[in-house]
């Protein structure tokens, strides 16, 4: 697992709490029924005693955390600060369960039947126990229904909506939840975001592309990552990209009836979904744009190509934007992992999302996908107003993911973009005069590109190479696709200590995959 490395500067309050409720041996049962299918761990935590901390408090320990630790993870804080955060919103908290000394979860995710044997045990053991200390001193009883989010189908997670300490103390206590996170959290003084939906709004420089057949615009940055020849060899045909993001555009032919279109015209596909919502279409901006990147059709309409212009596309969507700040964006996009995993033709995934704070739920979705055999980008991390200080974020900073984030022509980080250790890739995709001039993609509506940026791009464009590799050679694994890019970047052998392996080379890449 990788640890994440945040740059914690812009945004330290000086303000340090650090309490934690005492722990203390107690004469508790150690198992709640005599099957002995819950047990509590040796050392149990008390039940915490006065007042929830105020959010200004919980809010700069959870920044001092990240100060000195350049990571923040629920399981590393004691009962009450974990109640504490489980005031915030609807008071919703998910557990990861698992049986009493199971092991291995991460690697065997995909493969477990939790609606058999010991698993359904510890579920519906779970749900009485939540619903018995509920009611202990409930004048009026609450149903397990009327608490329920979410009863995971195929992963072993359960979550509801319940502020009540004794029940967080319990489960706390428990070897069998794998975790337990507040899942409405986020710092008082960190609006809700809407970020990466608008778009650009400057004006297009001829110098940013250039004409190619059969009358598109290709991007100048794919010179950069020496895609035109690649291409020469292989256009991605045969593979499917999945890109799971805030939603795409109904009103884009290039992403629905024209994706045949010009070059692209080889029978491929383009399918839609969502885990958010009641449509997998939007308005927001940013699903269309990588969608566009990743796989948009070499079209004869003078808009711009993607890298993978003859992959076929299934696009998932399951965010309201690209910062994931709230419980049901989180919640979603383990569900579209599941069903991206769960779809056989998809090997490669691209998202260019993500949230500050490590994940039991996300984690246990991309577990589930890269166990399945999906190849998954992940976006380092972009900035908008308050996250500068930020670096790689979650999904990326798992080691499961492959991180990438993008660079100025000239190399040095792009102006928005978060780089940090966890880092494995880069992309050209800011020009080095101008941090408003990015590579181009398709938008809204239309046949006049517009620019987008940031890390998301560089993803984007990574699961796009990463299709030219693997149908130049289809028989390729996984791990021989990720050696073809690796191999063949900037850096190799070597790292750079915030950028990973370096630029990708297309081109390189796809001659290393033909040689195996």
């Amino acid at each position: 697992m990788k640890i994440n490395s945040i740059l914690f500067s812009a945004f330290l309050i000086s303000l340090t709490v650090l309490i934690s409720c005492n722990k203390r041996e107690e004469n508790i049962q150690q198992n709640i029924n005599s099957d002995n299918i819950l047990q509590f761990k040796k050392t149990l935590s008390a039940v915490p005693e006065g007042e929830p901390l105020k959010p200004s408090k919980l809010d700069a320990f959870v920044k001092q955390t990240i100060q000195e630790k350049n990571d923040f993870r629920w399981e590393w804080v004691d009962v009450h600060t974990l109640w504490s955060a489980i005031q915030y919103g609807e008071n919703t908290i998910a557990i990861g369960y698992q049986p009493t000394n199971y092991k291995n979860i991460n690697e065997n995710i995909h493969s477990i039947d939790i609606q058999s044997g010991e698993w359904k045990q510890v579920h519906d053991a779970l749900i009485n126990l939540i619903v018995e200390e509920t009611n202990k001193n409930s004048a009026q009883p609450i149903k397990w229904e009327d608490m329920l989010v979410e009863d995971d189908a195929k992963l072993p997670i359960l979550t509801f909506r319940n502020n009540n300490k004794e029940v967080i103390t319990k489960l706390f206590n428990l070897e069998n939840v794998r975790y337990i996170e507040p899942m409405d959290y986020w710092p008082a003084d960190a609006q809700r975001s809407s970020s990466g939906c608008d778009g650009s709004t400057t004006a297009l420089n001829t110098a940013d592309w250039v004409n190619i057949t059969p009358g598109c615009r290709m991007p100048w940055n794919f010179v950069n990552c020496n895609i035109p020849n690649a291409w020469n060899v292989a256009e991605g045909q045969g593979i499917t990209i999945g890109v799971i993001d805030a939603g795409i555009s109904s009103s884009q032919t290039l992403l629905g009836s024209n994706f045949n279109n010009g070059l692209s015209n080889v029978s491929r596909t383009v399918t839609t979904d969502f885990t958010l919502g009641s449509s997998a279409f939007t308005s927001c901006t940013h699903g269309t744009s990588m969608s566009g990147i990743a796989a948009g059709p070499r079209n004869n309409l003078n808009n711009s190509t993607g890298v993978a212009y003859k992959s076929n596309l299934h696009f998932i969507r399951a965010c309201n934007d690209v910062v994931l700040d709230a419980s049901a964006e989180r919640t979603a996009v383990k569900n579209a992992l599941v069903r991206m995993g769960d779809r056989s033709a998809v090997r490669i995934i691209s998202m260019s999302i993500g949230t500050p704070f490590s994940s039991g739920v996300l984690s246990d979705g991309v577990n589930y996908a890269h166990n399945k055999g999906k190849m998954i980008f992940a976006a380092a991390g972009t900035s908008f107003s308050w996250t500068s200080w930020w670096g790689v974020i979650y999904p990326a900073a798992y080691s499961n993911c492959i991180a990438v984030t993008g660079v100025k022509e000239g190399g040095s980080t792009c102006a928005t973009c978060h780089d940090g250790s966890e880092v494995d890739f880069t992309i050209p995709m800011e020009r080095n005069s101008n941090s408003d001039r990015n590579t181009l993609s398709l938008p809204q509506s239309g046949n006049t590109p517009s620019y987008v940026g940031g890390s998301s791009s560089a993803t984007a464009t990574a699961a796009g190479i990463a299709a030219l590799v693997w149908s130049a050679k289809p028989t390729l694994t996984r791990e021989q696709v990720y050696l073809s890019l690796r191999n063949t970047s900037q850096f190799y052998p070597s790292t750079n200590s915030s950028k990973g392996y370096g630029n990708l080379n297309a081109a390189a890449a796809v001659n290393a995959g033909l040689a195996y």
